[in-house]
């Protein structure tokens, strides 16, 4: 059940964020926006932190920044239009406002994670620990502001990238061993993303096939790592680990979107 539900949850998140890039696009940063939430509230019960209630504050407000510095930043110029000196950070994340917004929230999670612990009245049990994970679900929440950006310089590479996550996901909910099933997903997540591929005009075949692949490394990942936590048996919880999924997956999707970008 615990690896059902994971899939689940990323599937259902994957999916409405395909069904916002075909018929409602103002729709993919709420939808981010809501996933970011639903991380935050998950991620310090589902790796038991103390003060469970200050993490998810520190990475709602990362996160939401985030989201909200890339939708309102819209998509950006053609390629090329930057510095003489060549391409940056900025032009390869996205709209440079945007880019540095995103910055400056994970920036800000840290501060806020400090301030957290200092606020803490229980004696800051784990402390390196607690601070370490808050960052990390900071992160977590603010790559997936990827989709967003994404949506916006290319969409057909959002639909390539559900495609080939979904496969991964549906095949990490099999009943067998987690290193057949993460052997299964490459194949499947590439095979998904090829066929998607072929199907719209700005990603080939083979660019679909290759973040099928990254895509199920991703998933692959986070199911060895976060399935196997003690808490990730709880129904309230397990959704996270495919939420968590789908955040991470921003980051190759976005990559693709910036090379085949219009």
């Amino acid at each position: 059940m615990s690896r059902v539900l994971p899939a689940a949850a990323g599937i259902a998140s994957a999916g409405l964020l395909a069904a916002g890039v075909l018929w409602l696009p103002v729709a993919v940063a709420p939808v981010v926006a809501v996933v970011t939430v639903l991380v935050a509230l998950g991620w310090p019960r589902l790796l038991a932190l103390p003060s469970p209630s200050g993490t998810t504050a520190v990475v709602v407000v990362a996160g939401l920044a985030a989201t909200a510095a890339v939708a309102v930043a819209g998509p950006p110029g053609p390629a090329g239009a930057g510095d003489a000196g060549g391409a940056g950070v900025a032009d390869v994340l996205g709209p440079a406002g945007a880019a540095q917004a995103v910055l400056a929230a994970l920036g800000l999670s840290v501060v806020l994670a400090f301030v957290h612990q200092i606020l803490r009245r229980d004696g800051r049990p784990r402390l390196a620990e607690s601070v370490a994970a808050t960052v990390a679900g900071a992160a977590v929440a603010g790559v997936a502001t990827g989709w967003v950006s994404a949506a916006a310089v290319q969409p057909d590479a959002v639909l390539v990238g559900v495609g080939g996550l979904a496969a991964a996901l549906l095949v990490t909910a099999l009943p067998w061993p987690q290193r057949l099933t993460g052997a299964l997903a490459l194949v499947a997540a590439g095979a998904a993303a090829a066929v998607v591929g072929g199907l719209v005009e700005a990603v080939t075949a083979v660019e679909g096939a290759v973040l099928g692949v990254v895509l199920a490394v991703v998933v692959g990942s986070v199911d060895r790592l976060l399935v196997a936590l003690p808490r990730s048996t709880s129904r309230r919880l397990a959704g996270v680990i495919g939420l968590v999924a789908v955040s991470l997956s921003a980051v190759p999707v976005q990559l693709l979107a910036q090379v085949v970008r219009p």
